[in-house]
């Protein structure tokens, strides 16, 4: 009996190691072809997620220290660069812009930054200035270091420039050269002046042509470095008088003119003569148009005949021009410039005697012919 209940239960044992087999080679079957493969790109998903969150944190990475470059942080030991320049005219002054690199993660150095400016080869003036930033600006006017014009001002006619430089301990810049020349001629050295004449035609008087009055302008500058008989245009801190001179007597003068930079303005009520249209005007390629009491043709402003014109005869413009202080280097005070002289003769041509006469070769013409105007 206890031999056949031996058997019974080493059967039902084998019967269970059996199932269980089963069930485990069911189980392994099942899930290799299928879920063995998700697993696997399950586990190659969370691997390309971490290299994508690599790369995203190397971009903004990158971004950062670019973003640092930029405000002027760089590796090392810093730099310092002159980036640029601008005249103030407000002030008279030259403007320098200077900016810092500065060691990524720290701050701007608070040493004083020493500025020279040389002129040509000779160094004129020396400054201090302690950044606060890293991006400082200095002003420093011309009257601290203006030696006089840049271009065309060499020995053999080459530029002679103005060179900025600048070092905070050993840290030293590049030297900065203020270029074009031409924006540091601030000594005006030659004038000129045009009366130009206004007129009208008409049927009915004046003989035809009646002869309204002048348009005043002026010309300041330095000589032409390539054509002597042309003034090239500088900007400059000025005051100008002119006046209308007849036979060498004045017979017309205009309101003081005052000249910042290139911007010219005055008053409209001059001594003599009706009040003038306009109390402003700016100087382009060197000449200075003037105001006037009336317009004509294109709106041109001239100053009307009856406020200055006296007879027949030799008319200037003549003017005085006083450059400020800090740019008149030879200390030449007061400049004084004319125009060529006009010989007008508004009377005799609206007054002739325009009838016609037979001469000797039986040619017809006026008796009393019409005169130009003439150089005297």
């Amino acid at each position: 009996m206890s031999g056949l209940l031996s058997k019974a239960k080493e059967a039902e044992s084998s019967a269970t190691t059996e199932s269980v087999v089963e069930l485990a080679s069911e189980a392994t079957t099942a899930v290799t072809p299928a879920a063995s493969s998700g697993l696997l790109s399950g586990v190659m998903g969370i691997e390309n997620l971490g290299m994508k969150v690599g790369a995203a944190v190397a971009s903004l990475l990158l971004v950062f220290v670019a973003a640092q470059v930029a405000m002027g942080f760089s590796f090392g030991t810093g730099s310092m660069t002159i980036t640029d320049h601008s005249i103030e005219e407000d002030n008279n002054a030259l403007k320098i812009q200077i900016r810092f690199g500065n060691p990524m993660f720290s701050s701007a150095s608070k040493d004083p930054v020493q500025i020279t400016i040389s002129y040509g080869d000779a160094e004129v003036f020396t400054t201090t200035e302690t950044p606060s930033s890293n991006l400082i600006n200095i002003e420093i006017p011309f009257s601290d270091f203006y030696q006089g014009n840049s271009r065309a001002t060499g020995t053999s006619g080459q530029d002679v420039l103005y060179k900025v430089n600048a070092n905070q301990g050993d840290l030293k810049a590049a030297e900065y050269k203020v270029e074009p020349a031409s924006v540091m001629d601030r000594t005006i050295t030659e004038g000129d002046g045009e009366l130009i004449v206004m007129s009208t035609n008409s049927n009915t008087q004046c003989n035809g042509v009646c002869h309204e009055g002048v348009s005043m302008r002026v010309s300041m500058g330095v000589q032409d470095a390539v054509n002597p008989d042309l003034i090239s245009h500088i900007d400059s801190d000025y005051t100008i008088s002119a006046n209308i001179t007849f036979e060498g007597a004045v017979v017309y003068s205009y309101p003081q003119i005052i000249v910042n930079g290139y911007l010219a303005q005055w008053s409209t009520s001059p001594q003599n003569g009706e009040k003038l249209l306009s109390g402003a005007g700016s100087v382009e390629d060197s000449w200075l148009q003037l105001s006037g009491t009336d317009s004509g043709t294109f709106e041109i402003e001239y100053i009307d005949r009856t406020d200055f014109y006296e007879d027949d005869g030799c008319y200037h413009l003549k003017f005085t021009l006083v450059l400020d202080s800090s740019v008149d280097v030879d200390q030449e005070g007061t400049m004084q410039f004319s125009s060529e002289g006009y010989d007008y003769s508004w009377e005799y041509n609206e007054n002739r005697d325009t009838s016609l006469e037979t001469d000797s070769n039986g040619d017809k013409h006026e008796k009393e012919p019409y005169k130009p105007t003439e150089p005297c």
